[in-house]
């Protein structure tokens, strides 16, 4: 009988050790899922030479006589116009949702100086949404600019692989981004750059070179017009839990 007890007992304990630790792998499970998931695909365009020096250096391009600066100046002063192919935020569904990021990253990258930025939502975008968006740009973009603001304008966003053109264009005719297919030594083949990460998404891609015959941005104070200077398309895959701020990008 007490051989028996014993026997068991030790079944029982066994039981509850293989119950504790399925417990544990649901919970760590859980726990490692992310909140947030999404594939987003991007034309954008910057005041700089091709490539981008800012994953390169910690400082921007030197653009002493370029146009209307008279002076020595650092900075780069860009269009980040984002359509999400496929994602959530928790239960929030997020495909289709177009956001376009203006900005100047400043002369410094590790300070922000001279920094702004303009994050504006086509007027497609819910309530929720730009929430749920505030808080994954703020994540993917974790600078903080000298001066932010927000606003909402439609926009056209539209990538054409046959003629080798992308465009996207505000509605208010203030913003607009011209990208054409850039032209390698095998003109079967795509210039694009591999291995490199952008900002702080798991991974991408790659950088397509898509040279920009014009780029422009008026609002919020901000003014910018160059044609001639970097571009790319890029799709990205980003990923990660809530910060339950609900705070725009950098803020």
């Amino acid at each position: 009988m007490r051989r028996l007890l014993l026997y068991s007992f030790s079944i029982f304990v066994a039981v509850l050790f293989v119950l504790g630790y399925a417990v544990s792998a649901a919970q760590d499970k859980a726990a490692a899922k992310p909140d947030f998931e999404i594939t987003a695909s991007y034309i954008e365009a910057c005041s700089c030479d091709m490539f981008c020096p800012c994953y390169f250096n910690t400082h921007s391009t030197n653009h002493a006589g370029m146009g209307e600066h008279h002076a020595e100046e650092h900075f780069c002063r860009a269009n980040l116009v984002m359509k999400v192919d496929k994602g959530h935020y928790k239960d929030i569904k997020l495909d289709g949702t177009k956001v376009w990021i203006a900005t100047d990253l400043g002369s410094d990258w590790s300070t922000g100086k001279d920094s702004w930025a303009v994050l504006n939502y086509d007027p497609s975008v819910s309530a929720e949404q730009k929430v749920a968006m505030n808080d994954i740009i703020g994540q993917l973009y974790p600078f903080q600019w000298q001066k932010f603001d927000t606003d909402t304008q439609g926009f056209t966003w539209n990538v054409d692989e046959k003629t080798g053109v992308a465009r996207a264009k505000m509605d208010n005719g203030k913003g607009e981004v011209v990208l054409e297919k850039g032209k390698g030594d095998d003109p079967s083949r795509e210039i694009v750059m591999q291995n490199l990460k952008y900002w702080t998404a798991q991974s991408n891609d790659g950088f397509r070179m898509w040279k920009s015959k014009h780029e422009e941005f008026d609002g919020k104070g901000h003014k910018f017009s160059y044609e001639g200077t970097n571009g790319f398309l890029i799709t990205i895959h980003f990923s990660g839990h809530s910060k339950a701020s609900g705070s725009a990008a950098g803020r």
